[in-house]
């Protein structure tokens, strides 16, 4: 049982290296896009290189949500299979046990 936790927790930072690999990406497309100040009123030119990376931004975001609704998908997986390890360990029934 002690094996299958361990695997369960390596599967765990796996998912988490895979989401940070994500936030970092979309770090970097935050940071190299929005380089300005709220408040900022855009150039023509600012906007028509707007409008021609509608569609890049638009793949960009639909990647990002997907990445990240699969990983949490893995996450809820791997979270419910320690949950139903967790509630066959014998201090869940006031039991010692030597296997544990």
């Amino acid at each position: 049982m002690n094996w299958e936790l361990r695997n369960l927790f390596d599967d765990l930072e796996v998912v988490q290296e895979k989401i940070n690999d994500v936030v970092t990406s979309f770090v970097w497309f935050d940071d190299e896009y929005f380089t300005h100040e709220p408040n900022h009123m855009l150039t023509k030119k600012e906007i028509y290189t707007h409008g021609w990376k509608y569609h890049e931004h638009r793949i960009k975001n639909t990647q990002v949500i997907d990445l990240m609704l699969m990983y949490m998908r893995d996450f809820d997986d791997i979270m419910k299979k320690i949950r139903d390890i967790e509630k066959t360990l014998p201090e869940n029934f006031g039991e010692e046990s030597d296997n544990a």
